[in-house]
């Protein structure tokens, strides 16, 4: 109990804390709604292009997104009390963040003409792109307004849940799918920065383009590791593809669903905590890692508990998501959820620890050893196991990826900040 008590570091972390269970537990619900009905809707081989699709043109998010959820988030922390700064600081992110949309869309129409075999799919993705541009969520975040990003993030599973039940049907092209995905995207975006420029008063408007491409350039290191990251991620869907049937792709993405709709559930604490953890390290960090331990303790537990719950009601979770009997999926849940355990303590040393000491090095060598590890791991397994292979392979390079992010934090935790 003390230990939650030191964690709660005042009145705003305890509001945005609470204020977004609430929220994450509305939007909670509304994805376990909206899963079975779209797997229903597309079929589970509808659903592995589906997945497949989305993660090509994840990338060209995570490019716009760049390192920006964490770089210039810590930085709008860090220049609360300082409008001219903190505005100058806007401006210069959200024209980096322009030029990577105008790039992403050129990119991504080249790869539909070339590449794709449905066009829609890509064409209509744009409106994903231009969505998530819209919605600056790092600034909201890093004023430790995290409550509104929830609100935000609802809001557009609302409307994108209305689409699913009211306009998706049964046997309709899966071009539909990021059609409506991407008006969701739209009219959230309109709203996050409506919000941010009548609220908040920052202006919209286009930067110096030297200044914003000397950004991309100084956060490129924050972004390598993620996009390495997310590479390891969707490596292990690439290889089912490439061995397996898309309907095999597709079984494992709903196990991976439950392991990740199990990870949402404490975003709210680990959101709430950084933007302070980000002063925090700036100013004290004996003090801080002190902090820093007691939410590992704290949120270590939380995950325990929500490992133990999974467990005990397996069957009926996975029969809630597929409706149709499916062989074997219970083990790949199984292992996942021990993946799940491992990787919320992992990404907690990443992201609470690491990226606000400026360690960008050693995280890409970390995220450089967990691609290793897919790879390694990951083409044997999945080959000769199938997708108990990839929940095998996802667990192996999250205990590495944990382990290895410990041994840094132990060897760095008494050093001084690095700076920029």
């Amino acid at each position: 109990m003390n230990r939650l008590k030191r964690i709660s570091l005042d009145k705003t972390f305890t509001i945005n804390t609470s204020s977004l269970f609430l929220l994450n537990g509305l939007n909670f619900i509304l994805t376990i709604i909206i899963l079975p009905k779209l797997i229903n809707s597309f079929g589970i081989a509808g659903w592995g292009e589906i997945t497949f699709s989305q993660i090509i043109i994840n990338y060209f998010i995570w490019i716009i997104d760049w390192s920006f959820p964490q770089f210039a988030c810590k930085q709008i922390s860090i220049y609360e009390n300082d409008k001219n700064k903190r505005n100058e600081f806007f401006i210069t992110t959200r024209t980096s963040q322009f030029i990577l949309l105008l790039i992403s869309i050129f990119i991504i129409f080249v790869y539909s003409f070339v590449f794709s075999t449905n066009k829609f799919v890509y064409f209509y993705s744009i409106l994903i792109l231009a969505g998530s541009f819209l919605q600056p969520y790092w600034y909201l975040n890093g004023r430790e307004k995290i409550y509104e990003t929830a609100m935000i993030q609802l809001s557009n599973k609302l409307i994108f849940a209305f689409f699913v039940f009211k306009v998706i049907h049964k046997q309709d092209d899966i071009a539909i799918y990021f059609l409506y995905f991407g008006i969701s995207s739209i009219i959230t975006g309109i709203i996050c920065t409506s919000r941010i420029f009548f609220r908040y008063k920052e202006k919209l408007q286009l930067g110096n383009f030297n200044k914003s491409i000397s950004l991309i350039k100084k956060s490129f290191m924050l972004f390598n590791s993620s996009i390495i990251g997310n590479i390891s991620n969707s490596l292990i869907p690439f290889i089912i593809s490439s061995f397996y049937s898309i309907e095999n792709l597709g079984i494992y993405n709903i196990a991976d669903r439950i392991k990740n709709i199990s990870i949402q559930i404490l975003n709210p604490l680990s959101n709430s905590i950084f933007p302070k953890m980000s002063r925090q390290y700036n100013y004290n960090k004996e003090k801080a890692n002190e902090k820093f331990l007691n939410f590992i303790y704290v949120f270590s537990i939380i995950g325990f508990l929500i490992f133990i719950i999974l467990n005990l009601n397996l069957d009926l979770i996975i029969s809630y998501f597929i409706k149709e009997k499916v062989n074997g999926i219970n083990p790949i849940v199984r292992i996942l959820t021990f993946s799940f355990l491992c990787n919320i303590i992992y990404e907690s040393f990443i992201n609470q620890y690491l990226v606000l000491n400026n360690l960008f090095r050693d995280i890409n060598k970390i995220k450089l050893l967990v691609l290793l590890t897919s790879i390694i791991f990951g083409i044997p397994l999945i080959y000769y196991k199938g997708i108990y292979g990839a929940a095998l392979t996802n667990l192996t390079y999250e205990i590495i990826g944990l382990v290895y992010a410990i041994t840094i934090f132990v060897k760095t935790r008494n050093k001084k900040n690095l700076s920029y």
